[in-house]
């Protein structure tokens, strides 16, 4: 199934996002935690992309695993990172073959000892590029990007609105959103892009804080910003990893249930290969997407 179909279809759509394992005992394992995924009836689930060529194939392969054994739409990631144009055209070319009919656009994090992206000989220099090529190659569906609180390379939030501008008029259809840890970021950025005219669906990319220690990384990494009484409770409860991850899902649980009386069109979890995280916050998931499912099909 064609994701941009299913976000026609529904008025919220639950998607989780997975990466795939170095291994070959890894994606094995990994094959194994999925099935406790698949009991909280995802609506989709994606597939990231290693760079530098560490588990592409492994992306290629827990895409087919999730589309085709486990009977739910996947959606494998693309990335210009280290990939001439005819490289790209191949991947493309495998993915059809496989039947995986849609493609998350991205230009990718700088290669691994680098500290900023370089377009590769005879590639592509930005997601942008790459969306065109896409469109170009297939008919697949096409997602993109989005960042609340700007990129991180880009904190000009009105520049970094113009650049997805550029990607949606390049064939993007819909735009999943970097993680946010404050829900106000989120809808102020969806409500300026509905007031500019964007009407593809805007999709809440959410990620449950475990730590303090590994959220300042994130939160550095992505330039995500984290709210004051959150970084209060999970540094004063750092030395108790149990209670941290329980301060990270009751912060999510809150996001999830302003952002659903919001009228988000879908929330994609980073669930980060965890079971336990899915568990969670899965049940919170799967009724929002099911109510959505029963009104469509009444």
């Amino acid at each position: 199934m064609k994701l941009i179909d299913l976000y026609n279809k529904k008025d919220f759509v639950f998607s989780i996002e997975i990466f795939p394992p170095k291994t070959d005992k890894g994606v094995e394992k990994l094959k194994s935690t999925l099935k406790g995924f698949r009991q909280f009836a995802p609506d989709y689930m994606s597939v990231t992309y290693g760079a530098g060529g560490t588990s592409r194939e492994n992306t290629h392969e827990m895409a087919v695993h999730i589309n085709h054994e486990l009977g739910i739409p996947a959606m494998a990631h693309l990335t210009c990172v280290s990939h001439t144009a005819d490289e790209i055209d191949k991947v493309l070319t495998s993915l059809k073959n496989r039947n995986i009919e849609n493609v998350m656009a991205l230009r990718g994090d700088p290669p691994v000892g680098t500290d900023r992206f370089v377009r590769p000989e005879g590639g592509y220099q930005s997601d942008s590029a790459l969306i065109s090529a896409i469109r170009k190659h297939s008919s697949f569906a096409i997602g993109a990007a989005g960042y609340p609180e700007g990129h991180v390379e880009n904190p000009d939030k009105e520049e970094d609105r113009i650049h997805l501008h550029e990607k949606i008029a390049c064939g993007a259809q819909f735009i999943i959103s970097q993680f946010f840890l404050d829900n106000i970021h989120f809808l102020r950025w969806r409500d300026l892009l509905r007031h500019e005219g964007v009407s593809l669906p805007l999709i809440a990319g959410i990620l449950p804080p475990t730590n303090w220690h590994s959220l300042q990384s994130m939160s550095a990494m992505c330039g995500v910003s984290i709210p004051k009484q959150l970084a209060q409770d999970l540094i004063k409860q750092e030395d108790d990893p149990e209670v941290c991850r329980e301060i990270g899902f009751d912060h999510v649980e809150r996001q999830l249930e302003e952002l659903l009386s919001e009228g988000v069109e879908g929330v994609h979890l980073y669930a980060l290969n965890r079971l336990e995280t899915v568990e969670r916050l899965g049940p919170q998931l799967q009724k929002a997407s099911g109510e959505s499912l029963n009104a469509v099909t009444v």
